[in-house]
């Protein structure tokens, strides 16, 4: 073997690797407590066979379905118990292999473009927007479904050129596991098609069909079993928005997300409420101009001589889908989303920037290499962000001063370290863009309850029942408060009265 064949995946790792290097400094953060520290499967309390058969998240009120990334993390704390830094290892470790998959890919679909396909991986290995899921150890989830989900496609690429069963069951059994890491591996059958059409003989459609919608039968099964339902009711963003809006503002998210590919600045780990409004007409700023993005990209899918820069938008494009509202979100945006979906850009930028180089030498390199550049210095600094929650939702809350989400997170992270001041601060503010958000009130009434503030408490809890048509999620927790202000005697009498001012 020589340097050409190793060199280019092994630099492509180590870059890498020493992007991230600084996550092994950083803790737990953000979903990471619930999803690893309060998760009994994953600290062995319960037995790991029971990830294929309940959410990934037991005690959220938004259970999703991740067996394979829940044993990934079961597997880890049963080595080396609550460490941090080797769970942030296996993450940027687990990044380096997708880098070098990425790679592989570029080569697969630029066939003859070496250097594109080089620097194509380059990008997505350094690329800032990755942080939401490498820097965070819950965003594994991201990095496994993509790393299954391109070796689904080589093998499937490989079954299309070379035939051979083993092929095509390797490319069913790698989605399968992408499906289980998670959810957005869904739209994989979609971009197999493309790559089938180019082969239209009845034998090879009929093996797409066994090859994929197999896996993604058994998948769904799996997942109608753990959550009763395959896609959650609770918490859509968009639940009492029409369609027109809903479409409307998923487009300029769409704008939003290109930008950040290009320019990845600023970054948020939240999106929620009031960071994206929606949107009311077409020529707010972001919609109009996904109103551009969506058409040139679907046309230029469709128009350009090039092949390998039509299946590069291909790609971007359906792997997009689960980032889209395409499916019902809890959040309009999330970075994490487009970890996948990032390749495709890479793979057109890379394009582009081999182009550039050999049509303007200097000026062409040097735009890559500052390019480059740019986005590791982006990511190392962007990776320190991620070190603590009280780091993370201060620089969130920054980027979006009206994220309620960030705010609370960071008033419960402030309680945290015992800064109750700041933290009672946080929450009043998280109130004020959420009123209706019974969480972040119980979060405030149980700070005023541990400082003796009793009818403060009730007073809070009790304002919330305008934002509830009267119901109360958690009445217990209201009559406690009521009990302590002395407005009942006890609990029971409270619970059998209709909720309101007694």
């Amino acid at each position: 073997m020589n340097a050409r064949t190793w060199l280019p995946p092994l630099s492509v790792a180590l870059v890498a690797i020493a992007v991230y290097a600084g996550s092994l400094f950083n803790g737990f953060v953000l979903d990471d407590h619930q999803a690893i520290e309060a998760n009994p499967i994953v600290t062995g309390d319960l037995s790991p066979a029971l990830a294929l058969f309940q959410p990934y998240r037991a005690q959220s009120p938004y259970p999703v379905f991740r067996p394979l990334t829940t044993l990934s993390f079961a597997a880890q704390w049963a080595i080396h118990g609550p460490a941090p830094w080797a769970f942030h290892l296996a993450n940027v470790l687990l990044h380096a292999v997708v880098s070098v998959l990425v790679l592989s890919l570029a080569r697969t679909i630029l066939p003859g473009q070496p250097l594109a396909s080089y620097l194509a991986a380059l990008l997505f290995a350094v690329h800032t927007i990755h942080t939401d899921a490498v820097s965070s150890v819950v965003g594994r989830a991201e990095v496994m479904t993509a790393g299954f989900a391109i070796a689904s496609l080589l093998a499937w690429h490989k079954f299309m050129t070379q035939r051979g069963a083993e092929s095509a069951a390797l490319a069913s059994l790698t989605y399968l596991l992408a499906l289980l890491s998670k959810e957005t591996a869904g739209p994989l059958p979609l971009f197999a098609a493309i790559m089938t059409a180019r082969r239209p003989c009845g034998r090879t459609r009929l093996l797409w069909q066994m090859a994929f919608g197999l896996p993604l039968a058994l998948y769904l099964a799996l997942r109608l079993n753990a959550l009763g339902a395959l896609f959650s009711v609770q918490a859509r963003y968009f639940e009492h928005i029409d369609t027109w809006h809903t479409f409307l503002t998923m487009v300029g998210v769409l704008a939003r997300y290109t930008a950040l590919l290009i320019v990845p600045y600023p970054l948020s780990p939240d999106y929620s409420f009031d960071s994206i409004p929606v949107a009311q007409h077409v020529l707010e700023p972001w919609t109009a101009a996904g109103l551009v993005i969506l058409p040139g990209m679907l046309l230029a899918c469709f128009l350009t001589r090039s092949n390998a820069i039509g299946t590069a938008i291909a790609f971007f494009l359906v792997f997009m889908l689960p980032a889209l509202n395409i499916v019902p979100l809890m959040v309009p945006m999330a970075e994490r989303i487009a970890y996948l979906a990032s390749a495709g850009f890479c793979l057109l930028a890379g394009q582009f920037l081999a182009w550039a180089a050999s049509r303007y030498r200097v000026a062409g390199s040097v735009l890559a290499a500052a390019w480059l550049l740019a986005l590791s210095g982006l990511t190392v600094e962007r990776d320190q962000v991620w070190h603590d929650d009280v780091t993370l939702f201060s620089d969130a809350v920054k980027v979006h001063p009206r994220c309620a989400l960030s705010l609370a997170n960071l008033g419960q992270a402030l309680l945290a370290e015992g800064r109750t001041e700041a933290a009672v601060a946080a929450l009043h503010k998280a109130i004020e863009i959420g009123p209706w958000k019974w969480e972040f009130r119980v979060a405030l009434a149980d700070i005023l309850h541990d400082s003796g503030l009793h009818r403060d408490e009730a007073d809070l809890l009790l304002d919330g029942l305008r934002y509830g048509g009267g119901k109360v999620p958690d009445k217990r927790r209201l009559c406690a408060a009521l009990v302590e202000t002395g407005q009942f005697t006890d609990e029971a009498t409270c619970m059998g009265t209709p909720p309101g001012p007694p």
